[in-house]
């Protein structure tokens, strides 16, 4: 596969956060790397990106709708009326509806028999609060009086008005772009921190997070007016749910310092291995401590499996588990569901790359691509795996399922494109284009017509060429440029007190040149090198490894060489002896 020269870019270091962060007491040396990242700067907020607190939590009240929300749910619970819980399919979706079940029954003490699930069958019922799903609902012989979404409901005014007509109340939580023609009016209240004219400043939170606010802030109510004892259970105690469902969602880790407390906090209690679903991920694990880019690559795959090839009520019913003996046989489930995902990921990408080579070679900035035989609960995945190799904005679409004239798809956009709002252009521009469609700026679904594929792949090639005005597309490194500190297991460490990275955190990239004193291949087809780099400016050799570098359609790396680099900083352990490895991103002879 031919692919375009990997750009590399340092990034810009905001000046007013740098010096800030420095006159706090932050060494220049993480300062910097904090500075270079898209962090609020204002009322010393730059400072909570490493020292947050929970106190630091934005108000949940701030939420337009919270005091509607809090009083419906407030009778609700006096009254013990049916709750239903309506929830995205993904992790986020997941850790939402995990969220509310626990508070409703642990904090609330509502009857479980009081309590309805709802998730939609991403293959056999689409995204959101669709029409089966309504008709779902309304089939049920005892309906819920009142319905809680999560991490959806913004878009679904349709079913939301057909629910209310049957004597439904909706809540609606959530955190997608709020649609054109508003909130959904028959909704009873929308909590939203993307609505216009609401004062929550942080529109960078996920849906989980959205569901816990409303917890915290009805706990908080009920406690203040005596309707529950002070000694009430803390919504706190969900926070670990909240965390996996944030880095899972790819929400921002560095414009919400609220994102950066939860993740924070939520490790905290994932690593003390009380709540048995955790437990059961222990073995799986090859460290002994669960980290941020755990949830990113290990449990939020395996959450997000369910709701991908199945209903996604087992991850929920995982996460609920009340021991371990009821959690092992659903971690056991998610991991081979997972592990066949993986499998119909490899083929999806590779046909997928296939079609976006060519794509690029005929000089496309964004990419299209229909596979008739593709599967919609991988298109995420497979999007954002071309999206990086090519540096692209990306949509993947196939068949509905027993619908083959439908396409449904998703969209993973790269920094300077905001997704949601390139689909709002083109419905704007062509309304019956766009059948449905919904996400974030990061990430979008949509649904479109077999025979409308050319006109959208059209359609968003303009949309997006008109965002990026000219700026320059392909495979990028962001670099934060060369390490002028002695590089040894202090400065390791003292990396790690930057955590969590995640999706505007990213993990720190320096560059650097070097000298090749050593070369060995390693792994079952030799394909992974282990280097020993002199890198310039450093007093000792270091231990690299490249992985993939053994590739046969990579140069050939030789003792004596000299290359330039860019790599992450850890450690790894042989022997009982620790010492610091460079983890390579890009390699090239000088």
């Amino acid at each position: 596969m031919m692919l375009e020269p990997i750009r590399i870019q340092r990034r810009p270091v905001n000046e007013a956060a740098l010096n800030l962060l420095v006159k706090e007491g932050v060494s220049p040396f993480l300062a910097r790397i904090i500075a270079a990242r898209p962090i609020p700067e204002h009322d010393k907020k730059a400072l909570a990106v490493i020292q947050g607190r929970l106190a630091d939590i934005t108000s949940p009240f701030l939420l337009q709708d919270m005091d509607k929300a809090v009083a419906r749910l407030r009778l609700a619970l006096k009254n013990k009326e049916v709750i239903g819980i309506e929830t995205d399919h993904d992790c986020d979706g997941q850790t939402s509806h995990a969220v509310l079940i626990t508070c409703l029954k642990e904090v609330f003490q509502h009857p479980e028999d009081k309590l309805q699930s709802y998730i939609g069958h991403r293959m056999q019922e689409g995204y959101g609060l669709s029409e089966a799903l309504c008709a779902r609902i309304l089939e049920n012989p005892v309906p819920p009086t009142l319905l809680i979404t999560a991490d959806n409901g913004s878009s679904d005014e349709g079913r939301i008005a057909k629910l209310k007509a049957f004597g439904i109340d909706v809540i609606v939580t959530d955190h997608h772009a709020i649609p054109s023609e508003g909130i959904p009016a028959s909704a009873y209240a929308v909590l939203n921190p993307t609505r216009e004219d609401c004062k929550f400043p942080d529109p960078y939170i996920a849906g989980c997070m959205v569901a816990w606010l409303l917890m915290a802030a009805t706990r908080r109510t009920m406690v203040d007016a005596g309707d529950l004892p002070k000694d009430t259970p803390s919504v706190l105690g969900v926070l670990d749910y909240v965390a996996v469902g944030t880095v899972a969602d790819c929400v921002s880790l560095a414009r919400s310092i609220n994102n950066r407390v939860i993740v924070q906090y939520g490790l905290q209690r994932i690593n003390e291995f009380k709540r048995p679903c955790w437990q059961a991920l222990q073995p799986l694990l090859k460290n002994p401590q669960i980290s941020a880019e755990d949830l990113g690559f290990l449990i939020g795959p395996l959450l997000n499996s369910d709701g991908r090839l199945s209903d996604a009520l087992g991850s929920v019913n995982f996460l609920l588990a009340e021991s371990l003996e009821a959690a092992g046989p659903y971690a056991q489930l998610l991991w081979q569901q997972n592990e066949e995902r993986k499998r119909i990921q490899k083929e999806l990408v590779s046909d997928a790359l296939k079609i976006a080579e060519n794509q690029v070679m005929q000089g496309r900035i964004s990419l299209v691509i229909h596979l008739e035989a593709g599967h919609a609960g991988v298109h995420g995945i497979a999007a954002s795996r071309i999206k990086d190799t090519f540096g692209r904005p990306t949509v993947i679409l196939s068949p509905k399922l027993n619908e083959p004239e439908v396409l449904t798809g998703s969209c993973r956009s790269v920094d300077d494109v905001h997704v949601r709002d390139v689909l709002q252009i083109i419905s704007n521009l062509h309304p019956e284009l766009l059948v449905k469609f919904g996400g974030h700026k990061a990430a979008a679904g949509l649904t479109i017509n077999l025979e409308d594929l050319e006109l959208f792949s059209n359609a968003f090639e303009e949309a997006v060429g008109n965002m990026l005005k000219g700026k320059q597309v392909g495979p990028l490194l962001l670099s934060d440029g060369y390490v002028q500190e002695q590089i040894d297991l202090n400065l390791v460490e003292t990396l790690k007190t930057l955590a969590p990275f995640g999706r505007e955190f990213d993990e720190p990239l320096f560059e650097g040149k070097a000298y090749v004193r050593n070369v060995r291949r390693f792994g079952q087809n030799l394909n992974h090198l282990e280097l020993k780099l002199a890198l310039h400016h450093q007093e000792s050799e270091h231990t690299a490894i490249w992985f993939g570098g053994g590739d046969s359609d990579k140069f050939m790396l030789n003792t004596g060489d000299q290359v330039f680099v860019v790599y992450s900083l850890g450690a790894q352990t042989y022997q009982q002896k620790t010492k610091v490895s460079l983890n390579l991103k890009h390699v090239r002879l000088v």
